[in-house]
């Protein structure tokens, strides 16, 4: 394992094709496209993961005895001993994890990427807290500006440079979204939970699907990661919101990440009209990326990935979201033009080699 630099998953992280999530995905993606896509070596804690990226399963088998957190920090810290030549360590969402691992390897340069809401992570919900974190880890990169003042928050100014905004990129390419017909669908894609607004858009569409007989809706996902889709009471009242429109409703539950990006390339209309904490919000640019018009809330770091191109919605709500979704339906040029300002936007602020070369920066001065 002649590496550099570890990236270490959150334990129960899947690292692999098939239901790799948002924070696997970007690590996955930028591990690919760096400047030291040879030097670095991903750990995660389970055994099935990409193969073409170096990886090291982390075996936790002690977590019955130690809980898994604790013995997967000791685990990695053991597997770090062994290999002399690593510089720096990137920690993905896991602050006890980092604060480990630094402790016990103080010459290791050792960085945080923060992928959620700090505030509301154990280690950082006070401003000791994350006074402590900054003062004692050598960085922190967080996926949005949100989540950069939310770290910043309370603490002292002269800890500001070591917190750095890395935001989730798109590898593919996004100017090729016009080439082909689209059909008439609107997506949402995610968890089937009250914060992500799901059950306000499937009250919105019962109203607007009648109206609009050649429309269909696809929606994608479950309760959650593991879940089978339908189980949930919450999700059984999104099905019967929509009892009047069951010919233009598909649910599809839980698919994999090619799939949903081969629906979003094929999709009109994507909405994600969260009324939650959304520290960023990558299926909303990924749907961006692929073509969609995108209907998206105000939530936190939704912003930034919406900007001026995506359509929002304050609050998310029944009305609101027919307000957004109807001129959508009836305006072809319309619609374009939003799918195209969300594909410009995409292109100017996500693009993967940005941002690769934004975070290999940030390494190279670790590394130095």
């Amino acid at each position: 394992m002649p590496h550099s630099i570890v990236i270490v998953l959150p334990p129960r992280e899947h690292f692999r094709a098939g239901d790799a999530g948002a924070v696997a995905l970007t690590v996955y993606e930028f591990c690919k496209a760096g400047a030291y896509a040879n030097d670095l070596v991903v750990f995660g804690g389970c055994s099935e993961h990409f193969s073409d990226v170096a990886y090291e399963y982390i075996d936790a088998s002690l977590f019955w005895l130690l809980g898994r957190n604790r013995a997967y920090a000791l685990a990695c810290i053991a597997k770090l001993k062994q290999n002399k030549q690593i510089k720096l360590v990137e920690v993905h969402n896991r602050i006890a994890l980092a604060l480990a691992i630094k402790k016990a390897l103080p010459d290791i340069r050792v960085a945080l990427h923060i992928h959620n809401d700090p505030q509301g992570m154990a280690g950082a919900k006070t401003v000791a807290e994350r006074e402590k974190l900054l003062h004692s880890l050598d960085h922190v990169y967080c996926v949005s500006e949100y989540v950069r003042k939310r770290i910043l928050d309370g603490v002292d100014k002269n800890l500001i440079s070591r917190v750095k905004v890395i935001y989730n990129a798109i590898p593919r390419p996004v100017d090729e979204g016009f080439d082909h017909i689209r059909q008439p669908w609107i997506v949402y894609a995610g968890r089937f939970i009250p914060e992500k607004g799901v059950l306000e858009l499937a009250q919105a569409l019962s109203k607007i699907l009648p109206l609009y007989p050649d429309w269909k809706v696809v929606f994608l996902g479950a309760w959650g990661f593991g879940h089978q889709a339908g189980k949930s009471s919450y999700e059984q009242s999104v099905y019967s919101a929509l009892t009047n429109v069951t010919d233009q409703t598909s649910f599809r539950g839980h698919v994999s990440h090619d799939e949903v990006m081969s629906i979003f390339g094929q999709a009109s209309v994507a909405v994600s009209p969260s009324t939650g904490v959304e520290a960023f919000g990558r299926t909303t640019l990924e749907a961006m990326a692929s073509g969609c018009a995108v209907v998206t809330s105000t939530s936190c770091g939704l912003m930034e990935v919406a900007g001026d191109a995506a359509i929002l919605v304050n609050p998310v709500s029944v009305e609101t979201l027919t307000q957004a979704i109807i001129p959508l339906l009836e305006d072809n040029e319309l619609r374009r033009d939003c799918a195209e300002r969300c594909q410009q936007h995409v292109s100017a602020v996500f693009s993967l080699s940005v941002q690769v070369a934004s975070l290999d920066k940030a390494r190279t001065g670790l590394l130095q």
